[in-house]
């Protein structure tokens, strides 16, 4: 909710106005992007320097927890321990990117002559656009390898996360020299001025697959590298030979997680026909163990969607699936009086591929489980889906394995789901994107190469 001058930041739960920020103009965003290129000179020399500042900047943000908790819970409505472990999980990612190390220069064979260095060099100022579902921790998954890697960087938040983006951008420019760090807030202009920028060199999203192509369009007109994190649609396998009961109780933990909101969620279960039964027995005896409400409210274990759109969208899945033949086997309700965004969480049954439920992301708190009885069947289908961010399959160990290696996906876990770890890789294939963050990759990914080839 925008007017031309601000935007206005509404809780979810609520419905209440949490505050305002300024919408940055065109004006602005070219003199701060000038200000970034300005400070990538001298910020770029000193890898040391960079390392003990990052430190410093994980370190701030635990110190600031308190403040940064209460207003990302009110202005994306995620739950007061949710918004702490995102703190958490941002902190522990400048930690790791402060102690990484990488080879700046390699020497090549000589030849014919000729000695050759390869450099492996920042690449000046980089845009980070970030959505409003992990608001904090997606924006410091770029910033932090990109900083380490010696750029400077100018985020570009969600509109409706503007607020507790901000706050924590100005946290860490207490820490950081001046230009080094950097926002631009509004709508789709911003967005564009932005990616369009001369001096913009590097561009790492996150968020739906139909931005993400509209931001590869606009940056080819610059041949300016992009990273796209983009949607994704994970499903969770369990074979014949998986702990039904363990699954069950995992998935239905981890499901629900930010009311759906999280792209490596599971968002679907394919369960042997057989074992269905069971598996939505235990599923939905765990769900006692998620109280809907407010974020900030003690014991609030789900809080609501972001939004009315995302909200009436899953509505719509759940609806319709229901309307063809679909079952709920729990949920379906509001869970609350509250006058927000709120859906508590659903378990759906007797649907299959065709409903759309299972096949788009709903990005919800809607569960549906698919039975199979050929797992050829599920392989198949799967590969010819356009989503390949991650996936999980339950058995035993050695059978789980020969499932994982068909699946075209950035990430498969076996027996578990949903692991986001800093020190690994984290990034999608097909529609979900390319590019990763995390690991080593997250310093790789903010690093061109040159090669200086010397005779004489």
């Amino acid at each position: 909710m925008s007017d031309t001058s601000s935007l206005v930041s509404i809780d979810p739960a609520t419905l209440d106005e949490v505050g305002r920020t300024p919408v940055t103009t065109l004006d602005e965003i070219d003199i701060r992007i000038e200000r970034a290129h300005s400070a990538f000179g001298t910020w770029r020399t000193d890898r040391a320097y960079r390392q003990g500042l990052l430190a410093a900047c994980s370190y701030e943000l635990m110190r600031k927890t308190s403040e940064i908790v209460p207003l990302l819970s009110m202005e994306q409505g995620k739950t007061a321990e949710d918004a702490g472990g995102e703190v958490w999980i941002s902190a522990k990612c400048f930690a790791h990117n402060a102690a990484l190390d990488w080879d700046a220069v390699t020497i090549a064979p000589e030849a014919a002559g000729r000695t050759a260095r390869i450099e492996h060099r920042p690449l000046g100022v980089v845009a980070a656009i970030v959505p409003w579902n992990f608001p904090i921790f997606l924006m410091i998954a770029k910033i932090a390898p990109a900083l380490a890697a010696g750029n400077t960087v100018i985020v570009k938040p969600a509109e409706s996360v503007s607020l507790v983006v901000g706050k924590v951008v100005e946290i860490l420019q207490s820490v950081l020299p001046a230009g080094v760090l950097d926002i631009v807030c509004g709508g789709p202009d911003v967005g564009r001025a932005l990616v369009g920028h001369r001096k913009i060199r590097k561009v790492s999203f996150t968020g739906s697959t139909g931005v993400g192509k509209q931001i590869m369009r606009q940056a080819a007109d610059t041949v300016t590298p992009v990273t796209l994190e983009l949607g994704g649609n994970d499903p969770a396998i369990l074979l014949a030979d998986a702990d039904i009961d363990c699954a069950a109780t995992f998935l239905a933990k981890n499901a629900f997680f930010n009311s759906g909101q999280m792209c490596i969620a599971p968002k679907r279960a394919y369960v042997p026909a057989d074992k269905v039964d069971r598996f939505c027995a235990v599923f939905s005896a765990a769900m006692d163990s998620l109280p809907v409400g407010y974020g900030l409210a003690p014991g609030t274990k789900i809080g609501p969607l972001h939004n009315k759109t995302q909200l009436d969208f899953v509505q719509a899945l759940l609806d319709k699936a229901v309307a063809a033949g679909g079952t709920i086997v729990k949920g379906g309700g509001r869970g609350t009086n509250l006058p927000g965004h709120f859906l508590e969480p659903t378990l759906v049954r007797d649907v299959d591929d065709t409903f759309e439920i299972v096949s788009l992301e709903q990005f919800g708190p809607v569960f549906p489980v698919v039975a199979y009885t050929n797992i050829e069947d599920v392989l198949t289908t799967l590969d010819e889906q356009d989503f390949g961010l991650g996936a999980s399959v339950w058995g035993e160990v050695v059978n789980a394995e020969k499932v994982a290696d068909r699946i075209h996906a950035g990430q498969v876990w076996i027996n578990h789901h949903n692991a986001l770890e800093v020190e690994l890789p984290f990034g999608g294939v097909k529609s979900s994107g390319f590019g990763r963050e995390g690991g080593s990759s997250g310093i790789e990914d903010f690093l061109e190469t040159r090669v200086i080839s010397i005779k004489g």
